[in-house]
């Protein structure tokens, strides 16, 4: 009867567990999809087109790790944007959702209009790093 309840348990935690194992964390496929100068201010759109493959469970609230300035529940993935001498722009630490990654931005002051830009998605909890392809700014 021992023997049953720990073979069950076993199967329960292997059944949880292989989603955890196998969430995908495929490179993000950014998209640039506009800009507007506001005085000296150029800001930047940009998408990430496959932001539907991650897994919401990225984005949850993490308040076990390390906070974001004064966010005591920083998302569990941030996402950094760079220009091409690989400088970061901007960051997002606070996205509750991959749906959030369909409207990423950063401002530069006109004069320091990037060429090129890339983004990173750090999943914190799993110590995971993965770069997406670089756009051009026209």
């Amino acid at each position: 009867m021992r023997l049953k309840r720990l073979l069950a348990a076993v199967a329960l935690l292997v059944g949880f567990a292989t989603p955890a194992l196998a969430q995908r964390f495929p490179p993000p496929v950014l998209q640039y999809t506009g800009q507007l100068v506001f005085g000296p201010t150029l800001i930047v759109g940009l998408t990430v087109v496959n932001w539907r493959d991650y897994a919401p469970a990225l984005f949850a609230a993490s308040p076990n790790l390390p906070p974001c300035g004064l966010t005591p529940s920083a998302s569990r993935t941030w996402v950094d944007i760079y220009n091409a001498r690989k400088q970061r722009l901007y960051g997002f630490c606070g996205f509750t959702d991959p749906s959030n990654l369909s409207q990423l931005f950063f401002s530069v002051p006109n004069t320091q209009r990037p060429r090129a830009v890339f983004i990173t998605l750090n999943d914190r909890l799993k110590h995971r790093i993965v770069v997406s392809n670089k756009v051009a700014i026209p």
